[in-house]
């Protein structure tokens, strides 16, 4: 094992002894997310040496899972495309690619060469564009691809540019619920919100928006992501013995989120 992947199994240890908040989907348990930023900047505390590279080699490897706001857009063989997401899972495809061109630029400054670090998507109609950018301070990194000295009226020639923001992390692998580790029967209590078939009680989101709202309102939260808002929603229902799945949670959180922006404009 390289000294780069010992770092990174080093950091994933020290991550698992870390207090994370859980969210419950089915039959699993998932450590709930944490900003990018705050996980490296916290594995740089505890002694990890390059704290940005190890938790993008984990990231490669699938060992970490992260979210995000996204866009991308593409020219090949003649054909544009694009799509943007919100909050979607970060495939471990992307976090190579901007390995590789971080790798990329690190050899050929090894060979005394001087590379570029810009780009330009002259189809995407992107001018001087970064060949990638890793700002793990502000939970975002882009990536842009175009081979060198190909004619752009090649067959072969193509473009892309991805870019992703409001990055959030935790540990892959959730951990199955035992069934030893479950309440007895006897000892459940049944309320009046339980669905029929046995469901638990459904979570009212009208009155968990309220809740977000009134301590927006008087100032006690001030969210800056979506994640924030799912972190708190998620404790909030917690409280109660409520436990969507994160996708659910995440879907709320948009709505409030997009609602205390919409006002802060007014």
């Amino acid at each position: 094992m390289d000294k780069r992947a010992e770092a990174a199994t080093a950091a994933l240890d020290i991550m698992r002894e870390w207090d994370w908040q859980h969210w419950y989907d089915d039959a699993c348990d998932y450590n709930a997310p944490k900003s990018l930023s705050l996980i490296v900047n916290r594995l740089a505390l505890e002694g990890i040496v390059r704290p940005a590279e190890a938790v993008l080699t984990l990231l490669c490897r699938g060992e970490l899972t992260a979210w995000g706001d996204y866009q991308w857009r593409k020219y090949q063989h003649g054909d544009f495309y694009h799509l943007e997401g919100t909050q979607e899972i970060l495939k471990p495809l992307r976090w190579q690619a901007l390995a590789d061109s971080i790798a990329e630029e690190f050899r050929s400054l090894a060979g005394n060469e001087w590379p570029s670090h810009t780009v330009d998507l002259e189809r995407l109609g992107i001018k001087a564009c970064a060949r990638y950018e890793w700002e793990f301070g502000d939970n975002r990194f882009s990536i842009a691809v175009c081979p060198p000295d190909t004619d752009t009226w090649s067959s072969n020639y193509l473009e892309e540019w991805y870019s992703a923001w409001n990055i959030d992390v935790r540990l892959s692998n959730p951990k199955p619920i035992l069934s030893e580790n479950l309440p007895e029967p006897e000892t459940v209590q049944f309320t009046p919100n339980t669905n029929k078939g046995g469901r638990p009680p459904a979570a009212d989101w009208e009155l968990a928006a309220l809740e977000m709202a009134g301590r927006y309102y008087r100032g006690d939260f001030k969210p800056h992501t979506i994640a924030d808002v799912g972190r708190e929603l998620a404790s909030w229902l917690a409280s109660q013995d409520l436990h969507p799945s994160d996708s659910v949670v995440r879907t709320h959180a948009k709505r409030i989120f997009d609602a205390f922006r919409a006002w802060e404009k007014e």
